[in-house]
């Protein structure tokens, strides 16, 4: 019964898999205030990814059975369980937040997943249906190319068409959700008139040879097509006893399925992912604004003072906070600026140092009307100490002048004016280098204003913005 109840899990994750949108949502409780901005900025640090990379993470995470959802490029609770997972299996700061290292070595561990049961895309001629199989263990194929076989026939990948004549998805759907003596449904959904998925473990028994066969795990899904198109479907069986092997690949088969392909294009698949598509350099040109427009982020570093990369000339009527602000003080050679506002007073801030594994606080959108919004961005700085005046991290333009925070929460430097719209995939940011002004100029420009970094304990990306939330300022230009 215990391992039943484990199976009924592990059906609905393959189903919220198999269903289109809503596949991250949960039904846990409210989580406290903190957890919710760690949340969000984990989401918008999983969002700055291109597309691409995003569900290969994702699909990377299933390969390594930390991941039950759909691959869709989302973000929700399933997928911040699973990048925590893997981080702490990877001993690295757990704070749902991928380095760019991060996700080079999970793509990397997905693929040699992949690779090692042969899972590629086929498509069957006949039934036009398009699917992943794990072609190192089904071996055997049927004359007519609708069923796979491993070499003892313990599992099998079965194409379902029934004739267009039945294309009654109810029907179909109360026939095989039925339970039966030696088939035991686990799961089972349907969305009328789209596709229904139905699991479940069929008993162990005796083939008419007199063979025993063990109990098996099958997994079944139909979807119906548009006028003329009738039913597709597939189902997936497995020996029961070896569950945890075949659960993960039970589940990239419904991830890559597709009953209706839409395209002769291979779509992205754990053997031949596509390589990302190059980016475009910026949105269609829009029509100017005609109120403020956020141009920075500032740092507050005292009473009515924070700390930005900014030009005067470039915008000689500053508000932050719906106030006017002003320069009260420049430094042409590094690019600092002073600005005197309704700033509270800040926090000591300590001095920190550019490294492999950084945190830059910058704050984003604020059009439309809409309120501006935090956001965190994994970042690193990449060559030698001599080298390590720059960051790679997907940036938008209004980080210019954002706080760069080592993994103690010190301050390693605030990013240069960033002059252009960065290149964008999907309408998201992509990461790029992008200048620092390092904490020994901005040390050298406030004089005591940075003191010695105490001891701490790495702190997570959530809790470093919760950290600096208040000091963290978005800076409009009144135009």
């Amino acid at each position: 019964m215990a391992r039943f109840a484990v199976r009924l899990l592990i059906a609905a994750a393959m189903a919220a898999a198999a269903a289109p949108g809503n596949a991250q949502t949960s039904a846990t409780p409210a989580a406290p205030a903190s957890a919710d901005a760690a949340m969000e900025v984990e989401k918008t640090a999983f969002l700055a990814l291109s597309e691409a990379d995003r569900k290969l993470a994702q699909d990377a995470l299933s390969w390594l059975g930390l991941y039950n959802g759909a691959v869709d490029g989302g973000f929700g609770k399933r997928t911040h369980d699973a990048i925590i997972a893997y981080q702490s299996s990877v001993k690295a700061p757990a704070d749902g937040v991928l380095t760019g290292a991060q996700l080079t070595a999970l793509k990397a561990a997905g693929q040699k997943a992949r690779e090692a049961v042969g899972f590629q895309t086929i498509e069957d001629a006949k039934s036009g249906i398009r699917v992943g199989a794990p072609l190192k263990i089904l071996v055997k194929r049927s004359p007519d190319g609708a069923r796979l076989t491993k070499a003892d026939g313990s599992a099998t990948l079965e194409l379902l068409t029934p004739p267009v004549a039945e294309s009654d998805l109810a029907a179909l759907y109360a026939k095989v959700s039925a339970d039966a003596p030696e088939r035991k449904i686990a799961y089972k959904a349907i969305k009328p008139d789209v596709f229904f998925v139905v699991t479940g473990e069929e008993a162990a028994r005796k083939a008419a040879s007199g063979v025993e066969q063990p109990a098996r795990n099958f997994y079944t899904r139909y979807a119906k097509g548009g006028a003329n198109q009738g039913l597709r479907g597939f189902t997936f069986s497995y020996p029961a006893a070896q569950a945890s092997e075949y659960d993960r690949i039970a589940l990239a088969i419904a991830n890559s399925f597709e009953p209706f392909p839409t395209s002769q294009t291979s779509p992205m698949t754990a053997a031949n992912p596509p390589a990302n598509p190059p980016p475009t350099s910026a949105e269609p040109p829009k029509p100017a604004p005609s109120g403020p427009v956020l141009v920075a982020t500032a740092l507050a570093v005292a009473q009515g003072q924070a700390l930005c990369a900014i030009r005067q000339e470039d915008c000689p009527n500053l508000v932050i906070g719906g106030k006017p602000a002003k320069i009260t003080r420049a430094d042409a050679s590094s690019g600092l600026a002073l600005i005197e506002g309704d700033f509270a007073a800040a926090a000591p801030i300590a001095e920190g140092a550019l490294g492999r594994d950084l945190v830059v606080l910058s704050v984003v959108g604020g059009g439309d009307g809409k309120r501006p919004t935090l956001t965190a961005s994994a970042a690193e700085a990449p060559g030698s100490e001599a080298q390590r005046a720059i960051v790679v991290a997907p940036l938008e333009k209004s980080a210019s002048g954002a706080p760069v925070f080592d993994r103690d929460g010190a301050l390693a430097g605030l990013i240069a004016p960033i002059g252009e719209e960065p290149r964008r995939f999907a309408s998201v940011a992509i990461a790029a280098p992008h200048a620092v002004i390092g904490a020994r100029a901005i040390k050298a420009f406030l004089g005591d204003g940075l003191s010695a970094a105490p001891p701490s304990a790495p702190m997570s990306a959530g809790e470093i913005a919760a950290a600096k939330r208040a000091a963290i300022h978005a800076v409009y230009c009144n135009r």
